[in-house]
């Protein structure tokens, strides 16, 4: 049976002397492996097989792993491929989006965050701002939802008053309240507030952002601790930007 599928490569695996297993995120949300034959020797794929691409995948299936006859590239994401700093994000992103996904699973709105981070980043977006987007539409695949805007002690919703995020009470907090949890996170209300803009930010609705670089790490270091603390989730990306 032949299929033709649009996708992305999320990974690419060496097997055997001369072959690759490249798996995709098909556009419906699914993750599909195929075998590329002789693609670590054939000049046939080219670069169409290399993270990131979107392509149009033709390939057989009968039972188990299908083989790849042929691609089609629509976007290369070349563009992020120049920079390192881009690059990691991107990794980033899509070890994220791949790890939330069991092999049979199933979402299509993984496949447009991934598709929208990628898109991003190649068009000259700040790829932290970017990363930050994704890792917060994210969470709720993880089951975890944060609450940026109101105070679960007070239930009070002035977003100038909060200066620090608790994960005792799952919320934001005044400084009046900072007693009440002497292990809350320090984070400026300008930060607090960026982050609920963007939880709540339809991508569609996404245009350009300067957000000023402590900022960003500000609210990098609060969502990353986040992960840490509520999922459990361990990306190697994330290491490499820490170290950058």
């Amino acid at each position: 049976m032949l299929n033709k599928v649009n996708g992305i490569v999320l990974r690419r695996v060496p097997y055997g002397d001369s072959h690759l297993i490249i798996t995709f995120l098909a556009e419906h949300g699914r993750k599909i492996a195929v075998m590329a034959r002789n693609a670590r020797k054939s000049k046939k794929w080219g670069s169409s097989l290399d993270l990131f691409y979107e392509n149009l995948f033709i390939f057989s299936q009968f039972k188990g792993m299908g083989t790849l006859t042929s691609v089609d590239t629509f976007n290369s994401h070349y563009a992020l491929r120049n920079d390192l700093y881009s690059l990691t994000y991107a990794q980033y992103i899509a070890e994220l989006i791949d790890r939330s996904l069991d092999e049979e699973d199933e979402n299509r709105f993984c496949y447009t965050l991934l598709k929208f981070g990628l898109d991003k980043i190649s068009e000259g977006h700040d790829p932290a701002v970017i990363a930050l987007i994704v890792s917060l539409k994210m969470m709720r695949l993880y089951g975890y939802q944060p609450n940026f805007n109101r105070s679960e002690i007070d239930q009070s919703t002035d977003a100038q008053a909060f200066t620090a995020y608790s994960f005792k009470y799952n919320s934001v907090l005044t400084a009046g309240q900072l007693a009440q949890d002497i292990h809350a996170i320090p984070v400026s209300s300008r930060a607090l507030y960026v982050l609920n803009l963007f939880i709540h930010l339809p991508l569609e609705q996404f245009s350009q952002i300067n957000i000023n670089k402590d900022t960003i790490k500000e609210m990098e270091r609060l969502v990353f601790k986040m992960y840490d603390e509520y999922t459990g989730v361990y990306l190697k990306s994330r290491k490499i930007l820490e170290q950058l």
